[in-house]
């Protein structure tokens, strides 16, 4: 309701799958949540795009522990040396 503004019984609606959100509605709620984007994707059957989607999070998630050891390895030597 606080994404799209729509009205509590329209919402109700969607998640009880009688009406669908309109375009607009349904852009914004893609654009606010990752879950909805998912779904949307396989529904379309774009599973390509959710999994290169999929590969991009990966690699960041690496890239941020790489970062995190980088940074236990460097106080660890600053300690000792």
């Amino acid at each position: 309701m606080r994404i799209t503004g729509a009205g509590e019984r329209t919402v109700k609606n969607w998640l009880e799958g009688k009406n669908s959100p309109s375009s607009e509605n349904l852009i914004e709620l893609v654009h606010h949540s990752d879950e909805v984007l998912e779904v949307f994707l396989l529904i379309a059957g774009r599973h390509e795009i959710l999994t290169m989607k999929n590969m991009v999070s990966a690699r960041d998630a690496l890239v941020e522990m790489i970062s995190f050891i980088d940074e236990l390895v460097s106080s660890e030597f600053d300690e000792s040396g």
